[in-house]
């Protein structure tokens, strides 16, 4: 018959087989779960990713518009000042006058601003 000492190593090693059998089935439990669970957080960032990704195109597609619609606006302003130029050149040429006149004595003040006036209106009125 087999030994005290035999059967002790036979419960032994079947406890050890049985141990690492059962650490085996927990861990692949435990593997499973986890990967699950990593899926699931695959398709959650996939989702993000993808949104993030149609934000970014919509973004450069507003930016490539406003891009346009700025050139074109620095360009009508380019015209505007074209056109504005006689304008300019007939007030700078007007300010240069009036700053060239000579100093009005003060018993004629009243008179010089009423000419200056009257000079204005009928200036207003050829335009």
């Amino acid at each position: 018959m087999l030994s005290s000492s035999a059967i002790a190593a036979i419960v032994i090693a079947v406890s050890a087989a049985v141990a690492f059998a059962g650490g085996f089935a927990v861990e692949s439990w435990r593997s499973g779960k986890e990967i699950l669970r990593l899926n699931s957080n695959n398709a959650i960032l996939v989702k993000a990713n993808d949104e993030c990704a149609t934000d970014i195109k919509t973004v450069q597609q507003a930016m490539t518009a406003m891009t346009a619609l700025s050139a074109e606006r620095e360009r009508q302003a380019v015209d505007a000042m074209e056109q504005a130029k006689p304008q300019v050149e007939k007030h700078t040429a007007r300010i240069i006058k009036i700053k060239a006149l000579p100093e009005v004595a003060i018993d004629q003040q009243c008179e010089a601003i009423k000419q200056e006036q009257l000079d204005y209106i009928r200036e207003r009125r050829k335009q």
